[in-house]
């Protein structure tokens, strides 16, 4: 995110004239790796799903990182489906 927030929205708010192809590439990159650590998650919880007699610690943790992957796969796909295809170059 620090990359986002440093490089590749300013420009995208200067309204940089030159391609944000390769920068976004990366961010694309990136978020494919997000997913595969989601994937993960989901796995290694058994989709979030809480082991017999889990204490309240437990419970909150699931919740914590349920909401966490959430909020993340909403960023994604707003970034990869709204604001890049905005900024990227056209081929034909």
């Amino acid at each position: 995110m620090a990359k986002e927030e440093q490089v590749l929205f300013p420009a995208m708010q200067a309204d940089y004239q030159g391609s944000l192809d390769m920068p976004i590439f990366v961010m694309r990159r990136e978020h494919d790796d997000h997913a595969q650590t989601i994937r993960a998650f989901e796995v290694l919880t058994r989709e979030f799903t809480l082991p017999d007699g889990a204490c309240r610690s437990w419970q909150a943790l699931y919740t914590g990182v349920e909401k966490l992957v959430c909020d993340l796969v909403e960023h994604i796909h707003l970034e990869n489906n709204v604001l890049f295809p905005r900024f990227e170059r056209r081929r034909s």
